[in-house]
């Protein structure tokens, strides 16, 4: 009885080895596991400690521009916006659109801020609902092709004062991304903008 006692301890020993060891690798997953998200944790908060500072700036910086109501900044989930009315930027009814004397103190400053951070910069065109007059419409068709060019304007200032041509886009929404109604004047102006969206860069 006692060599077969024996013989079923030799027999387990094995089997609590592999048992150990499993337990131990369980453990060390589940350390990795738990690494892992506190470290996303970490970047999560880094990344919206940065946002913050970056926003902050930001209202710093153009605390006079918001309080006329030239600019307004906002913090997004995933980044930052900037926005100017059109009306501002560009003359009206201009069938080439060009950056305004009274704007070009504010793009400058927005560049000078941005040269020293990495973000990717998407410039987008926002127009009202109504057509091309037909002297623009020479030259920009419907509303894609003059949101466009407002947008390619802006940006080729951005890159003429310094910010690396890389990281900005151009794009164009037209009308179909309003923020006011189109049916009266004071917001279609509000409609014609210039949407600066921030975002970090991937890594």
């Amino acid at each position: 009885m006692k060599m077969s006692l024996g013989l079923i301890a030799r027999a387990a020993l094995p089997l609590l080895a592999l048992s150990a060891c499993v337990s131990t690798q369980e453990y060390d997953a589940a350390v990795a596991k738990g690494d892992a998200a506190a470290a996303q944790r970490d970047s999560i908060a880094a990344e919206e400690a940065m946002l913050r500072s970056s926003y902050n700036a930001l209202q710093e910086i153009f605390s006079q521009e918001i309080d006329n109501r030239e600019m307004e900044v906002k913090q997004l989930v995933d980044g930052l916006e900037v926005q100017i009315p059109s009306d501002i930027m560009f003359a009206s009814g201009s069938a080439t659109p060009s950056v305004n004397d009274g704007a070009r103190e504010h793009l400058v400053k927005l560049a000078d801020y941005l040269k020293g951070t990495d973000f990717l910069i998407t410039v987008v065109g926002h127009t009202d609902s109504q057509q091309p007059t037909p002297r623009l419409a020479e030259r920009y068709p419907t509303n894609w092709e003059l949101g466009s060019a407002r947008a390619s304007v802006a940006v080729r200032f951005l890159q003429q004062s310094g910010v690396e041509p890389t990281r900005i886009r151009a794009v164009s929404l037209a009308e179909f991304e309003p923020i006011a109604d189109n049916s009266t004047a004071d917001g279609r102006a509000r409609n014609r903008r210039i949407q600066i969206i921030l975002r970090r860069l991937p890594k």
